[in-house]
């Protein structure tokens, strides 16, 4: 059972009746909650000035302010005294606000760091199978998302990962002498990365982890792990997120972990994550232990990424219930981006959200069959509709390397994929 301290109650608003259960990290959760697991604090009906005064509070409480952050959708500020750790923040439009424990985050003061060079990083949208049908066969699928992106100290933040389906014994090969050549990183050396994130906990968008750090365990150095993710329970069924943090556990013990919160900033060399939206931002105080949204998917966390002098907004899977909420709590001006990944492998409407966004280029993680079927080519002039050019839209069916330049966002590669129909080998390595 969740419980609250008593000395961190809220005074003002309307605080909500139960606790809202944000997860646990890398600990297993499958049987219930877990001691890792972030409970929250729901104010409704609240205002600046008690927002500001529970800080003062904390303050006195010997709380220490090891971040803060100032945007047109949220006030938030991250409280760190001794073990404990609260991220606190007042979403302006709703004038509501959060208080969670993150019981398995570091703060992100120790999460982050910096480069002194300014330059673009590159950006790979890495090439994955697609079923040619857009279908689904006991061998093929039709969705899964995987990015790579280099830093300017040659270590590399990952972006979720594929299907099990997509990563045969061939494909993660291919990855892996990818992810070597793109570093310049000898046999014998580590390949280093800064930081893996997941967008969510579905199985299309993570097997690439688990398949690296299985097949290769002496050639990784992951540093860090960054996702938001509910409890199991909420979405039973969907094992390879266990099997993502028992090989999290197993592989990499010493991980640093940050569950992603509405309000924070994430400074990883020369790359800024700022985080628009995460599944928290959803609950409401009519059933304030539940979260509402019908559609898993919506637990995507929404990034705004900045590097050089371009910005890419990742949605993951966001759906159309997020899109209603985001856009009555975060303002028009956060969301301009250069770029934008086309939300879930475009298999549904944003139609009012992608124009907030107004994208000069997009990335678009499915086949070029897949986004032009009959079902779909509508959703994808939701995007294409807002480009500089209808030409500046990019597939992953095949590996492409980009870098802000000169105020574009150049092609630096282009290359055929690695890996076809899945062999059987599953996320083990095991052939089924």
């Amino acid at each position: 059972m969740l419980k609250w301290k008593e000395e961190w109650t809220y005074e003002g608003g309307c605080p909500a009746a139960g606790l809202y259960n944000t997860g646990s990290m890398i600990t297993d959760d499958s049987c219930g909650p877990t001691e890792d697991d972030g409970p929250m604090l729901l104010v409704t009906d609240t205002n600046e000035k008690e927002y500001g005064a529970y800080l003062e509070k904390l303050c006195g409480l010997g709380f220490e302010k090891v971040f803060e952050n100032h945007t047109a959708a949220v006030d938030c500020c991250q409280m760190k005294k001794a073990d404990a750790l609260l991220y606190v923040y007042y979403t302006r439009a709703l004038g509501q606000v959060r208080v969670i424990e993150d019981r398995a985050s570091v703060s992100l003061e120790e999460f982050s760091y910096t480069c002194e060079r300014g330059a673009s990083a590159e950006i790979y949208q890495y090439g994955l199978y697609y079923d040619p049908r857009n279908e689904l066969s006991p061998v093929t699928v039709n969705c899964g998302m995987f990015y790579i992106i280099r830093l300017a100290d040659n270590q590399l933040v990952m972006i979720d990962g594929g299907h099990y389906l997509q990563c045969s014994a061939e494909a993660v090969e291919g990855m892996y002498r990818f992810l070597r050549r793109i570093t310049d990183t000898a046999e014998g050396e580590k390949i280093r990365i800064a930081a893996w994130f997941f967008s969510h906990a579905h199985d299309d968008h993570m097997a690439a982890c688990i398949r690296l750090l299985r097949t290769y365990p002496e050639s990784f150095e992951l540093q860090r792990v960054m996702f938001n993710f509910p409890p199991y329970t909420t979405h039973p069924g969907d094992l390879d997120a266990l099997i993502l943090k028992e090989t999290l556990r197993e592989f990499c013990p010493d991980v640093k972990c940050l569950k992603l919160h509405s309000g924070q900033a994430v400074t990883l060399a020369n790359v800024r994550f700022d985080v628009l939206y995460a599944q928290e931002d959803a609950i409401s105080k009519e059933n304030s232990k539940v979260f509402p949204f019908r559609d898993f998917n919506c637990t995507s966390v929404i990034l705004k990424m900045t590097t050089g002098n371009g910005t890419v907004m990742w949605l993951g899977d966001t759906n159309v219930e997020t899109e209603e909420l985001v856009l009555r709590t975060v303002p028009a001006g956060l969301w301009k981006s250069d770029v934008v990944q086309v939300a879930h492998h475009c298999f549904n409407f944003l139609s009012r959200l992608y124009p907030a966004i107004d994208a000069d280029y997009a990335m678009l993680p499915n086949s070029y069959y897949g986004g032009h079927t009959v079902e779909n080519t509508d959703k994808l002039m939701d995007v294409v509709n807002c480009l500089a050019s209808p030409d500046n839209i990019w597939y992953e069916e095949r590996t492409t390397g980009f870098r802000f330049e000169d105020g574009r966002y150049q092609v630096i590669l282009e290359e055929e994929r690695v890996g076809g129909e899945h062999d059987g080998v599953n996320l083990y390595g095991v052939r089924m």
